[in-house]
């Protein structure tokens, strides 16, 4: 059972949420904030899930993301994109498939064997210094969902049931964000890309040029500039500005209040 103090508390942040008079990418980032207070959690992630198929690499797109500085983000993305990570997450999108209801676990119900700090995987993980998460999907169609995943540091405590619950239950909470802010095909195209191409378009989308990227991911410039270029053709657009239009929804503060 929750304490009465985490309602009013969890209350008070779904009603200061929707009251907030900004757009909803704004609304998002606050409500994370406010959820990772809530749990003590070093840092979280708002995606689209874009490629929902259990046993496979999962897609994600259109990141808002809080708590990440630029190079610890991209270690995160080249972790979750690892092979591996599809047999580690296969039942949690199983489940996903099967009941097709809003889903949200922690670390040790998703890998209860540890598969993901196995030997090759292992290291990616803790270079990220990514230890206990809690992943809460929500269902937005058959091929797609609005996926918030919060993170603690290897030093940290594991979450717990209370923590799982009261992100579980936030997020039940705002079905009118979840579909909010997200590529008119919710990504449907994206899994056609290499995993190395998906890993560039996100970095593409955080805002990070050749240079950066190349740094990063410790490969050329000119490597760099062949995913990109392979990136554009596949969206058909010539530019990063056009990508960028392309993959992630306008945030207008005119969009007004959310329904009720």
């Amino acid at each position: 059972m929750l304490e009465e103090s985490d309602v009013r508390k969890m209350v008070r942040l779904l009603a200061e949420t929707v009251a907030v008079d900004v757009g909803h990418a704004a609304k998002k980032r606050y409500l994370m904030n406010g959820l990772c207070r809530l749990v003590d959690a070093d840092s979280c992630v708002w995606a689209l899930g874009c490629h929902i198929n259990p046993g496979e690499p999962q897609v994600y797109v259109s990141f808002l993301h809080e708590g990440f500085e630029e190079e610890r983000f991209t270690k995160l993305i080249s972790a979750a994109e690892h092979p591996v990570m599809g047999k580690v997450v296969e039942p949690f999108f199983q489940e996903l498939a099967d009941t097709g209801q809003h889903l949200t676990w922690t670390r040790e119900q998703i890998d209860p064997k540890g598969l993901a700090m196995r030997d090759g995987i292992r290291e990616l993980w803790e270079d990220a210094d990514i230890g206990s998460l809690v992943m809460s999907y929500y269902p937005l169609d058959q091929d797609s969902t609005s996926s918030v995943v919060f993170y603690r540091r290897l030093s940290q405590a594991a979450f717990s049931e209370r923590d799982r619950r009261i992100i579980h239950i936030i997020l039940g909470e705002v079905s009118w964000l979840h579909l909010t802010g997200w590529p008119n095909d919710r990504g449907a195209s994206v899994p056609e890309l290499s995993p190395r191409q998906r890993v560039v378009l996100n970095l593409l989308l955080e805002g990070m040029g050749r240079k950066q990227i190349a740094h990063q991911l410790e490969i050329t410039e000119n490597t760099v500039s062949g995913y990109i270029k392979e990136i554009y053709r596949h969206f058909s657009v010539n530019s990063h500005a056009q990508l960028v239009r392309r993959m992630l929804a306008a945030d207008l503060k005119s969009e007004g209040a959310p329904p009720k």
